[in-house]
């Protein structure tokens, strides 16, 4: 049991720079109220939560894919896209394994909508700061672009290293 919590322990602390845990977290603990949390039967819930994650990777990977157009920074190798690929494939193979602990520890579906819910934002959060270094970020409101600035720099010095980005 202390193998399985030091686990879950560190892969909490590797999303922290962004506080994806703590969303994650308080996602999972908040999502856990309605009764089918304490089912150990997959339900349209769970579905509904790898569709939005699934929405969230795809937009990311189209998003991702115009920058990396854009940027003079060329990358464009086959083995960014298979890295992409592997790291979405092992978010939803964590998300998964999450249901998988919720069933062999009998806690219903905490543990699947914790990590969920913390990859939900954690990729929302790259995606929306994508948008942002696109240019589109004059449609968002002031809160979300400082909720985002650590992201946009980092994005910007990513794509743009020469600060030459496209947005206007």
């Amino acid at each position: 049991m202390l193998d399985i919590f030091n686990m879950l322990k560190i892969q909490l602390a590797k999303m922290s720079q962004d506080g994806s845990w703590f969303v994650g977290a308080a996602g999972g603990l908040t999502i856990a109220i309605p009764e089918w949390i304490y089912n150990d039967k997959w339900s349209n819930y769970h579905s509904v939560l790898i569709s939005i994650l699934l929405g969230v990777l795809v937009f990311e990977w189209l998003v991702g894919g115009r920058l990396a157009k854009l940027s003079p920074v060329k990358r464009k190798t086959s083995e960014v896209a298979i890295d992409a690929l592997v790291r979405d494939g092992a978010i939803i193979a964590i998300c998964l394994g999450g249901y998988g602990f919720d069933y062999l520890l009998g806690t219903g579906s905490v543990i699947f909508a914790m990590f969920t819910v913390a990859f939900i934002y954690h990729n929302l959060y790259s995606l929306l700061a994508n948008v942002t270094v696109l240019g589109w970020g004059k449609h968002f409101p002031i809160w979300l672009i400082k909720w985002l600035d650590n992201e946009i720099k980092a994005k910007t010095e990513k794509y743009f290293p020469n600060n030459d980005s496209p947005q206007k």
